[in-house]
C-alpha cells in the first residue's frame, strides 16, 4: 500500500496555500503594507502545513526531506515579506 498523508495535513496545506495564492495578489496590487503583513503571515501558514508533513514518520525519507525544505523556503519568504512591510511603513 502507498504512503498517503493524512486528511488533515492536505486540508491544512490547501488552506494555507489558497490564502497564500489570495494574499500574493492582493499584495502585487496594492503594495500596502498591511497586505504585505497578510501575505508574510500566508507564507508562515504554508511553512507550518509543509512541517506538518515533514513530521510524518510513514512518509518517505525523500518525501520528508523535500517538504522540509519546502518549508524553509516559505519561512524565508516570509522573513523578506515582513521586512518588506516594515520598510514600506509610513
Amino acid at each position: 500500500m502507498a504512503w498517503r498523508p493524512s486528511r488533515e495535513a492536505v486540508a491544512r496545506w490547501n488552506l494555507a496555500y489558497a490564502e497564500q495564492t489570495t494574499a500574493l495578489f492582493a499584495a502585487m496590487r496594492s503594495g500596502d503594507p498591511a497586505a504585505v503583513r497578510r501575505l508574510a503571515g500566508a507564507y508562515y501558514a504554508v511553512a507550518q502545513a509543509w512541517r506538518m508533513l515533514s513530521a510524518d514518520f510513514g512518509a518517505p525519507v525523500w518525501a520528508r526531506h523535500a517538504a522540509s525544505v519546502a518549508a524553509e523556503e516559505f519561512e524565508l519568504c516570509a522573513r523578506v515579506e515582513t521586512l518588506r512591510a516594515d520598510i514600506t511603513e509610513p
